[in-house]
């Protein structure tokens, strides 16, 4: 047999560490197939619950009695064991899997014609899955006999004590520094944690890459500190003297978002379930304690960026949507506002008959003679001018610019007053404008005109009834509204 050098210790860790997930990928990825058939179960009431928690069951001890042993026998004061004790450690093991296996062809058998094709399948991936979890318990168990280096050398020549030990190498060379960006310096942590010593250590670090930090030693004291202002984000640990954090963090998620107010959570609590739970209910991310600072400072500023550029992004859409939604030269609503409006109004109308709504069609009069005279600059002023004072006047009504010197407000609140005497006082509100431009005052006047909803059946008509109208106050001699 060829002759195999013992890896290093920094390789052996490696090893070890590759032995660990060769184990735990599969055994876990186990535990993740029965939930979607039992999943599938209850949805489809079949009666299958004793089996499944029979492979929950085995699955749990599989688990915990494999965690047991790796750390027995991976310690550094581990006690050497005779060939019988590996040989009882191996048949330890398997028990748990051999039930996994008979469970899950119990469950094939029994229940074919009930489950559907991917239940089939799933519950035949558990099976795969046992099979290569076997295989990493012989790995495992050779391994802490000190049988795997002649396996190595049989199979391989040395070449995964070799690939360890350069990863081992590699890992050595690494020369790390973190940055962060100029826009995240200053940004606030709150840093919710009893123990003083801890919050120190975590706030000089937080510190040293630019960030501003806040301490709370307690729930109520996270609570005074948020609604005092809200931070950038939350390191929230779970033990917490009066309110537990996972209390905390629901009560922070009743008002805050994810995207509004990041929360990583802090624990001791090291395992898969500890991390789901606090992921449900809402946290941004988790960090087990003892803390690393490297990992710690990148999913803090993992967490910040993604705040800022979820921030970013609602900028970004509020401005697409102003540009889509309003006229760029006046800042009031575009053409294609008022028209969903009206369409709105008459949905509301199908739904009830008792309500009603109107429509007020406005042209600025003589427009093209302000034009004329004082240019398009000028005639960019009125417009501006006269859209403000409509703006003003209609309140919570949908005002906007249709076409050129062309208006229409919609009109469902009319606060006390009667139709007639609210679009007068909106036609008055443009008559008393007085529009500057370079060394001159210009004054203008308004036509326009008036319908009621409950006078026409569709938009068509309500839109060519109140141009008509309009038209009536044009030819009338202008600066007023047509009603009828």
């Amino acid at each position: 047999m060829a002759s195999v050098e013992k890896p290093s210790k920094g390789a052996e860790k490696i090893l070890l560490a590759q032995i660990k997930q060769e184990f735990s990928a599969p055994a876990e990825a186990i535990e993740q197939y029965i939930d979607l058939v039992e999943q599938f179960a209850v949805q489809n009431n079949l009666e299958i619950s004793s089996e499944i928690n029979q492979i929950k069951e085995a699955e749990d001890k599989l688990l915990n009695q494999y965690e047991d042993a790796f750390k027995e026998n991976t310690a550094a004061d581990k006690q050497a064991k005779t060939s019988q004790e590996y040989s009882e450690l191996r048949h330890n093991l398997r028990t748990p899997l051999n039930a996994i296996i008979g469970y899950s062809e119990i469950l094939i058998e029994d229940f074919e014609d009930d489950l559907s094709e991917e239940c089939i399948k799933d519950l035949n991936t558990i099976l795969s899955l046992s099979r290569e979890t076997e295989t990493a318990i012989e790995r495992f168990v050779d391994f802490i006999k000190g049988d795997l280096n002649e396996k190595a050398a049989e199979d391989s020549e040395q070449g995964q004590i070799q690939n360890a030990e350069s990863l081992f190498r590699s890992l050595g060379d690494i020369d790390y520094s973190l940055d962060i960006d100029d826009y995240l310096k200053g940004s606030d942590v709150l840093i919710v944690d009893d123990n003083k010593t801890n919050c120190e250590v975590l706030e000089r670090r937080l510190a040293q890459n630019g960030l501003s930090c806040r301490v709370a030693l307690d729930g109520t004291s996270a609570i005074e500190e948020v609604d005092k202002q809200t931070p950038d984000l939350i390191l929230l640990d779970v033990m917490l003297p009066d309110i537990n954090g996972l209390e905390l963090l629901k009560r922070f998620r009743k008002n805050h978002d994810k995207d509004e107010l990041p929360i990583i959570m802090v624990s001791a609590f090291n395992d898969v379930d500890s991390t789901a739970k606090c992921i449900k209910l809402g946290a941004s991310d988790y960090l087990p304690k003892p803390l690393n600072g490297t990992i710690l400072m990148a999913k803090s500023i993992a967490s910040l960026e993604a705040k800022h550029y979820r921030a970013r992004e609602q900028e970004l859409l509020k401005e697409l949507n102003l540009k889509a939604t309003t006229c760029p030269l006046t800042g009031i609503y575009n053409r294609q506002v008022v028209f969903d409006k009206i369409e709105e109004c008459f949905e509301k109308l199908s739904q009830d008959k008792s309500y009603e709504f109107s429509l007020l069609s406005m042209d600025i009069d003589f427009f093209k003679s302000i034009n004329d005279t004082y240019g398009h600059p000028g005639g960019d002023e009125v417009l501006k001018a006269v859209a403000n004072s409509l703006k003003d006047a209609c309140g919570e009504n949908v005002i906007g610019r249709v076409g050129g010197e062309e208006f229409i407000a919609v009109l469902e609140h009319k606060e006390e007053m009667s139709l007639k005497d609210y679009c007068e006082s909106i036609r008055k509100a443009v008559v008393d404008l007085s529009i500057p431009f370079q060394d001159v005052e210009i004054n203008i006047t308004i036509s326009g005109g008036v319908i009621n909803s409950s006078e026409v059946k569709d938009q068509e008509e309500l839109v060519n009834l109140a141009d008509e109208r309009l038209y009536k106050a044009k030819e009338g001699g202008r600066n007023q509204f047509i009603y009828n």
